[in-house]
């Protein structure tokens, strides 16, 4: 669990750096709401070779605002806007019942 908030903290560190975006904090007891996990699995099936995806629910658990964080390879040679679209076609259906979605793209240091 300790790896897993120390990863979870270096790549929002590593994303601040790359993109200067402020982050909100979410549920504290590190649970996962099913409208995250939803949102993960889709990610996960898209982006089969990610090296790090996160949902978090930033709307205070009614799933109406949701920050995305994807580092792929999948990724290279491509801009942050097709980066993002990418993200968008994936969760085009989820995305419909949302109020809104922030969007976190990388490449993977060791692929730049």
């Amino acid at each position: 669990m300790l790896r897993l908030t120390v990863n979870r903290l270096l790549m929002r560190q590593s994303f601040q750096n790359c993109n200067a975006v402020s982050f909100s904090s979410t549920d504290k007891t590190g649970s996962t709401s099913v409208g995250e996990s939803l949102i993960a699995g889709i990610l996960k099936q898209k982006f089969p070779a990610a090296k790090y995806i996160e949902v978090q629910d930033i709307s205070g658990g009614c799933g109406a605002m949701y920050e995305i964080f994807v580092e792929t390879i999948d990724f290279k040679g491509l801009n942050t806007i097709k980066q993002h679209r990418l993200v968008t076609e994936a969760l085009k259906k989820e995305i419909q019942d949302m109020h809104g979605v922030r969007i976190h793209t990388k490449l993977p240091i060791d692929e730049n």
